[in-house]
């Protein structure tokens, strides 16, 4: 199993989380969410983690805001009930979150982004038959993807970084969990999605499948939290407190990592040692920065020419950075 860029909390990063939060904590005391609880969707992968620790450890309960999380098969299937309508907080990864934003931009009550929850670059995999060791040996073949997420981007990046166009191959739209049988069983040449499915799939398969590239040096993905314009506007104590509450289970997380990917494992019912590999490769980060916004506007450019979405990405009107300023201003670049 290959990870380029493999980290274990170490002590540098463990530090500078612990001083960026200290430094901007800020007193929650006189915060007043208006609600008894309130409903936080998302997938059902340790890629949540930092929200997850701080909500099961009781962390945002203790500051006021009682919290109920609601997991779906993905971030991306989770979007599409918070679009139609359902929950108070949305954690999904960049691709459902660009869409949210696009597409609710002319409702009455529009979905924006709050900040990034995380960003990482090891945990999307191309996981392919063994006798394919490299990517221009894909073209002519079948590769899973799930239409409409990340893993549709990161097919046709990968696609193109090995010049095998899009017309080239076939893509199926298999969910996460089909991929593994359907690589196992030769329904599919290869597939693209992310962990745990691809060390799924090497636990099934042996060295009959080979992990043939991480999204490592193709681009960075992120975990976005959304919400609505008019929580932010009526209710502004709530999103404070979920950014203060997230930063408390990422700091909890650098400093306990292996009791958080037990609450983490236990949470999404995955072992904790999974949890744990998935949690070293992840780095929690609730902020906006200027890195976040070109890659964001590269997928939104992405989506655009691939007809997926016909409108600009503007941040001005689709991301929403008051709760970020409530807690520190330094955390909005």
């Amino acid at each position: 199993m290959r990870h380029t860029k493999k980290r274990c909390f170490h002590a540098a990063a463990s530090a500078a989380l612990s001083a960026l939060f200290a430094a901007s904590l800020v007193s929650t005391a006189s915060a007043a969410p208006k609600m008894d609880k309130y409903v936080y969707l998302m997938g059902s992968t340790p890629h949540f983690y930092a929200p997850v620790t701080a909500i099961e450890k009781g962390f945002c309960k203790d500051m006021g805001l009682d919290v109920e999380i609601k997991k779906f098969t993905s971030g991306g299937v989770a979007a599409q009930s918070f679009i139609a309508g359902q929950g108070d907080f949305l954690d999904s990864g960049d691709w459902p979150a660009v869409r949210s934003w696009l597409l609710t931009e002319d409702k009455e009550d529009p979905i924006v982004g709050m900040a990034q929850d995380a960003h990482y670059g090891d945990l999307s995999v191309v996981m392919s038959k063994a006798g394919i060791t490299e990517g221009k040996q894909l073209r002519g073949k079948k590769i899973g993807v799930w239409l409409g997420t990340t893993s549709e981007f990161f097919a046709a990046l990968f696609l193109d970084a090995h010049g095998v166009g899009l017309d080239e191959v076939e893509f199926i739209n298999v969910k996460p969990a089909e991929m593994v049988p359907a690589l196992d069983s030769g329904d599919l040449d290869a597939y693209v999605i992310w962990q745990p499915f691809g060390w799924k799939s090497m636990e099934v398969s042996g060295d009959r499948v080979r992990e043939l590239s991480t999204a490592d040096g193709y681009f960075t993905e992120y975990v976005i939290v959304s919400t609505r314009k008019s929580l932010l506007d009526d209710d502004p104590d709530a999103g404070k407190v979920m950014i203060e509450c997230m930063r408390k289970g990422a700091d909890f997380a650098a400093k306990n990592p292996e009791e958080a990917a037990g609450v983490v494992g236990n949470f999404f019912k995955v072992p904790a040692d999974k949890a744990l590999e998935m949690m070293n490769v992840i780095t929690p980060q609730p902020n906006i920065t200027a890195q976040m916004r070109s890659d964001l506007n590269k997928l939104n450019e992405f989506m655009i020419s691939k007809g997926k979405s016909s409108k600009q990405l503007d941040f001005g009107k689709h991301f929403d950075d008051r709760a970020l300023k409530a807690v520190d201003p330094a955390l909005v670049e």
